[in-house]
């Protein structure tokens, strides 16, 4: 599974024991899925940089075959190779160097030869000119991220292409974000865009529906391990989670006895979609314009499918039952829609984002939570 939002944590050691000016962006392939642009001096990073020359941007990139590697201009004379810590091979040349990883040590041979190529490559094989390179130079941030959905964990794609058109390529679709760090805390403001003139319109249109954030969760999204913040309105944002299969396979379980759908319609404001680290376990909070849809609630109890029930648990509070998964859900008096969905724990995943969170530690210390915000360019 390709990992670009973990690009940084599998490059916090390798920055901690570890290259003619624009010339080492030639060892970035034109084709490259995912660019992060650090300029090192501003991004807050713990970059202790012996060897690479801090004073020009650090690049972390995917290829198009889900490699992770690293550019940067390289202060070290002459040219050559180093592994670090056992799976990561270090190439530099010519005041370019690349890291690329992870490898088996069977593989390492191969990967330097393939580092060698990479480091002889001309500006025009490389990302320079091209329009991810022109999107990412064109975002003011420390930290810049553009990725092509399709080099995002099928996880988080599920909520950075919210508002995507239903059967776009997931090449078609990318993301451009400015991110921030601070007290543990990984912020993403971004925006979805597309080279493809056709689905670039779709996008737009559909950013279009986006506002404003004015904050009300942001205590709460800290607190968890990944969250999608936005403000919109009920029916547009219905219509852009009918175009997404990921979230919609996410509340398929609910929506056999809640109707989420008119819970959707209701809200008017700023909405947060909080997952844990399994990405499976999702909470739910949302300011509504109005609660009509609580008259329902006796015929969805009523009408319960077998197997499953709606129980009440305190004021406007309720709690729905099935085989693999409970949603308590319920309105608050300042209307405010909270919900907490709970499915059997996936191991193998809560494990693969646990180990990752251990490798990135050092690179920007304890990361918290991971928030994603979505708003309106214009």
């Amino acid at each position: 599974m390709k990992k670009i939002v973990l690009a940084f944590l599998t490059f916090s050691a390798i920055l901690l024991s570890s290259c003619s000016k624009g010339s080492y962006m030639n060892v970035i392939p034109d084709n490259a899925t995912a660019i992060i642009a650090v300029d090192a001096p501003n991004s807050g990073l713990k970059i202790d940089a012996e060897g690479i020359d801090t004073s020009e941007k650090i690049y972390l990139f995917e290829t198009s075959d889900g490699a992770l590697c690293l550019a940067a201009k390289c202060t070290l004379s002459g040219n050559g190779f180093n592994i670090l810590q056992d799976k990561w091979v270090c190439g530099y040349d010519d005041g370019k160097m690349l890291i690329m990883g992870p490898v088996l040590p069977a593989q390492q041979d191969e990967t330097k030869k393939r580092i060698q190529r990479m480091l002889s490559q001309e500006e025009e094989e490389s990302i320079v000119g091209t329009p991810m390179l022109q999107r990412l130079d064109s975002i003011t941030s420390p930290i810049a991220l553009v990725a092509q959905s399709s080099a995002l964990p099928e996880q988080f794609a599920t909520y950075f292409t919210l508002g995507a058109p239903r059967g776009a390529n997931p090449s078609q679709v990318c993301i451009a974000a400015k991110i921030a760090l601070a007290d543990g805390v990984m912020q993403i403001l971004g925006t979805n865009f597309s080279i493809n003139k056709s689905v670039a319109k779709a996008l737009d249109d559909t950013n279009r529906n986006f506002r404003p954030l004015k904050g009300t969760f942001s205590a709460e999204t800290a607190r968890q391990f990944f969250s999608l913040m936005m403000n919109v309105e009920g029916e547009k944002l219905l219509q852009m989670l009918q175009q997404n299969a990921g979230l919609q396979a996410l509340l398929a379980g609910i929506n056999t006895a809640v109707d989420m759908d008119n819970i959707l319609r209701s809200v008017d404001g700023d909405l947060a979609f909080m997952v844990d680290s399994t990405l499976t376990n999702m909470q739910i909070k949302a300011q509504l314009k109005n609660r009509e849809f609580l008259k329902d609630i006796a015929y969805w109890k009523s009408s319960c499918p077998a197997g499953t029930s709606i129980s009440d648990r305190g004021k406007d509070t309720w709690l729905f039952q099935g085989d693999d998964l409970s949603f308590l859900f319920g309105v608050t008096s300042d209307n405010q829609f909270f919900g907490k969905l709970t499915r059997r724990q996936n191991a193998d995943s809560s494990q693969m984002i646990s180990a990752a969170l251990e490798m990135l530690t050092p690179f920007v210390g304890e990361l918290k939570s991971i928030v994603y915000l979505i708003e309106s360019e214009e």
